[in-house]
C-alpha cells in the first residue's frame, strides 16, 4: 500500500514528464517542429509541415534504443534495416505531424500557466520542497536540453492528450461480450492424442544433388555473407571534454557555498498508520460506514495509544503495513498522497491524528519520528560539486570544439589525425562488423547509413561528424571493406539437404494426417492407439504446446469426438481427439477484470487508429519517392 500510495501521490503526469528527459526523441521548439524542415532534406511533408530526414533518422534511432532496452539479448539490430521499419517509424511521425495541426487548429494550446504548474510538480525539479530554475536548467543541462526545448514538449504532449483523450476515455465494451469471451477463455478441453513419427515417412524421401543445387540456386540470399567493414573512428563527446577542465578550489567553494541546500537532505519523516479502505467512487453512505469506524477507532487510541500496533494489526486494511504494526518507514515531502502527507509533516511525535480521508479511504495516523533536514559538508560532496561545474563549464566550450572538429573532419576527408591532434583525441579502430550487428556507436542508423555507403567505402572518406546521441559526435571512415561473398556450395550442401528433407518430411505427414483424419471424420478408427485423456485449457503445457493449444480450441466441437491435427516441433504429426468441453461453473473475476482490460485497450487502439487515419486522410500527405532509403 505503501508503494501504491507513492505512486499516487506522483501520478501519471509527473511519470510521463520525467520520462520526456529521457528519450531520445528531441525537438526544437513548437514553431520548429509545426513547420518542419524547410532546409531541404525533406522527406515527406504534411500540409505545410515537412519531415527531415534528419528527424526520421532521430525517431529511428529513439525507437531503436527503446526496442533494444525492452528486448534485451532478444534484441535483432536487422530489424531497423528493414523498409517495413523504417516506413512505420515514417508514417508515425507524419500521424504525429497531422494530429498536431488539427491541435492547434482545434485551438488545444496549453497556456504557460499549465506548463508553470506541470513543472511545479516533477520532483527532479525540486529543492526543499519547492520548484527551483537553476535545479531545472542544471538537470536539462545534463541530459542535454534548453528549458525552450522541454517546455516545448510539454506543450506538444498536451496538445496530442487534449486531441486523443476524448477517444480513450469514450471507449468501453459491452458486459455481454466480455462474459461471453471470458467463458470462451475459461472453456477446458478433454482430448487424446496419437503421434505420426518423422520416421514413418522417412523412406518415402528422395533427394538428389540436383535438388540440392536447385534449392542452392534459388535461395543465393540466405548463403551470402553480407558486406563487412573495419573502421577508424574518433568520438568527441561532453564527458571528455569535462574529464580535461580543471576547477579550482575557490570555484568549488562558491559553488557550494550557493548551492549548500542542494547537498543535504532534505527532512524526512517516519509514521504508522491504520487504514480503513474504501474506494475513492464508492457511494456516500458507504463511505459514510468507513468514515464511522475509522472515527470509532481514533477515538480508542486517544484513549490507549499503547494499542496502536495491536489495532494496526488486526483492523487496518493496508496489508503491507499491518503486518508491520502499520509502520510506514521514513519518507519526505511528494512521496505520499497530499492529505497524508499533509497531515504528517503538521504533526508532532508520537501524535495520533484522524481520521484523515484520502483516495484510499481514511487514515488513522501516528507520527514516530522526525529526522531533521541537514547539510552534507564539502568534503563529503566536493566531487560531486567538481564534476558539475565541469559539466557546466564543458557546456560552453563544446559547442566551439564540436564545430571545429566538424570542420577539420570535412576539410581532410582523407584523414582523421588533423581532428584527433586539434581535440586531443585517440583514433580508435571497430572490429570486422556488418551493417545489422554493428556494435556502439556503429548502430546509430545515421552513422551506420554512412560508414555502409557506396561512397564511403569507394572513397574511404571521412564521414561528416554524426551526433549519435545529446553531446556525442562521432566520425568515422573505412579502413578495410569485405564485398558480400556467396559460400560454395560444397560448404553448405549438408544444411541444405537437411532442411529439404524436413520439409519434404513436414509434407508428407500433413497428408498422411489429413488423410488420417478424413477417416476419422467417417468413424473409421483404423487401429489408432490413442494417449490417455487429459484435460487441457488454451494455456500452452507439457501436453500440449502453442501450436496444439491452438488447434484444439479452434476445432468445431458442435459434434463429438472432433478431431484435429498440427506439426509438432520434434518432426512429428500429432492428431487429437476432443471427447468433451467443459465450461466453467464460475467465471474468476480476475480473468474477467484482466480481459475487460485487454478488450478495452484493443478498442481504444482501433478508435484511435480510426480517428488519427480519418484526421491524416484531412491533410494533403506528400512522401518523396527515396524516403526510407537508407543511401
Amino acid at each position: 500500500m505503501l508503494e501504491a500510495i507513492r505512486k499516487h501521490a506522483q501520478g501519471w503526469l509527473a511519470k510521463v514528464i520525467l520520462g520526456l528527459i529521457a528519450v531520445t526523441f528531441a525537438l526544437f521548439g513548437l514553431d520548429s517542429y509545426m513547420s518542419g524542415d524547410r532546409s531541404g532534406g525533406v522527406v515527406a511533408e504534411v500540409g505545410d509541415v515537412g519531415i527531415s530526414r534528419e528527424e526520421l533518422t532521430r525517431e529511428m534511432q529513439g525507437q531503436s534504443d527503446r526496442m533494444r532496452e525492452a528486448l534485451g539479448p532478444a534484441y535483432d539490430p536487422a530489424v531497423i534495416e528493414s523498409a517495413d521499419f523504417r516506413k512505420q517509424v515514417l508514417d508515425g511521425l507524419i500521424e504525429r505531424k497531422a494530429l498536431l495541426q488539427e491541435a492547434q487548429k482545434l485551438k488545444f494550446l496549453a497556456p504557460d500557466a499549465y506548463i508553470a504548474s506541470v513543472l511545479d510538480q516533477i520532483p527532479a525539479f525540486q529543492q526543499d520542497g519547492a520548484f527551483s530554475q537553476p535545479r531545472y536548467e542544471a538537470v536539462l543541462r545534463q541530459n542535454g536540453r534548453t528549458p525552450a526545448q522541454f517546455e516545448n514538449e510539454l506543450r506538444q504532449a498536451f496538445m496530442l492528450e487534449a486531441i486523443t483523450s476524448p477517444i480513450s476515455l469514450a471507449t468501453f465494451p459491452s458486459s455481454a461480450s466480455l462474459t461471453q469471451i471470458a467463458r470462451l477463455v475459461a472453456q477446458q478441453r478433454e482430448v487424446s492424442w496419437v503421434d505420426l513419427p518423422a520416421s514413418s515417412v522417412a523412406a518415402e524421401i528422395k533427394l538428389t544433388p540436383a535438388d540440392v543445387e536447385r534449392y542452392y540456386t534459388e535461395h543465393k540470399a540466405e548463403f551470402t555473407d553480407p558486406e563487412q567493414i573495419r573502421a577508424d573512428y574518433l568520438v568527441l563527446d561532453i564527458a571528455t571534454v569535462a574529464a580535461g577542465i580543471e576547477v579550482s578550489d575557490q570555484a568549488v567553494a562558491d559553488y557550494y557555498a550557493a548551492n549548500a541546500a542542494q547537498f543535504g537532505q532534505p527532512e524526512l519523516r517516519s509514521a504508522s498508520h491504520i487504514l480503513i479502505a474504501v474506494n475513492k467512487d464508492a457511494d456516500a453512505a458507504t463511505r459514510a460506514q468507513a468514515k464511522a469506524k475509522a472515527t470509532e477507532l481514533a477515538q480508542t487510541l486517544q484513549k490507549a495509544p499503547g494499542r496502536f500496533a495491536e489495532l494496526a494489526r488486526t483492523e487496518s486494511q493496508d496489508p503491507g503495513s499491518a503486518a508491520q504494526d502499520g509502520n510506514l518507514g521514513s519518507f519526505g515531502r511528494g512521496m505520499m498522497v497530499k492529505p497524508f502527507e499533509d497531515a504528517v509533516f503538521s504533526m508532532k511525535p508520537n501524535e495520533i491524528r484522524g481520521p484523515v480521508e484520502s483516495d484510499f479511504g481514511y487514515h488513522i495516523i501516528r507520527l514516530d519520528g522526525i529526522e531533521p533536514s541537514r547539510t552534507a559538508p564539502l568534503a563529503t560532496v566536493r566531487a560531486a560539486v567538481v564534476d558539475e561545474l565541469r559539466k557546466q563549464q564543458a557546456q560552453k566550450v563544446f559547442a566551439d570544439l564540436a564545430d571545429n572538429f566538424s570542420n577539420l573532419v570535412y576539410e581532410n576527408a582523407d584523414s582523421l589525425q588533423p581532428a584527433a591532434t586539434a581535440a586531443k583525441l585517440k583514433i580508435q579502430q571497430s572490429g570486422w562488423m556488418t551493417a545489422s550487428n554493428a556494435l556502439p556507436p556503429f548502430n546509430h542508423a545515421g552513422l551506420s547509413s554512412a560508414l555502409f555507403g557506396s561512397e564511403s567505402v569507394k572513397s574511404r572518406q571521412n564521414t561528416e561528424a554524426i551526433e549519435t546521441q545529446p553531446g556525442t559526435l562521432v566520425a568515422a571512415r573505412v579502413a578495410e571493406h569485405r564485398p558480400a561473398q556467396l559460400r560454395p556450395l560444397a560448404e553448405v550442401s549438408a544444411s541444405i539437404e537437411t532442411r529439404l528433407r524436413a520439409e519434404r518430411s513436414a509434407q508428407l505427414l500433413a497428408q498422411k494426417g489429413e488423410a488420417v483424419l478424413q477417416a476419422l471424420a467417417k468413424g473409421e478408427e483404423a487401429g489408432l492407439k490413442w494417449s490417455t485423456f487429459q484435460v487441457v485449457g488454451r494455456q500452452p503445457s507439457a501436453a500440449l504446446d502453442a501450436a496444439g493449444a491452438k488447434a484444439v480450441f479452434r476445432v468445431n466441437a458442435d459434434k463429438l469426438p472432433a478431431y484435429t491435427g498440427f506439426a509438432r516441433p520434434d518432426g512429428a504429426y500429432r492428431i487429437v481427439r476432443v471427447s468433451r468441453v467443459l465450461e466453467a461453473s464460475a467465471l474468476d473475476p480476475m480473468l474477467t477484470a484482466s480481459i475487460e482490460s485487454g478488450v478495452t485497450q484493443a478498442l481504444q487502439r482501433a478508435d484511435m487508429k480510426a480517428m488519427t487515419a480519418l484526421i491524416t486522410a484531412g491533410q494533403k500527405v506528400k512522401i518523396k519517392p527515396n524516403a526510407i532509403e537508407t543511401r
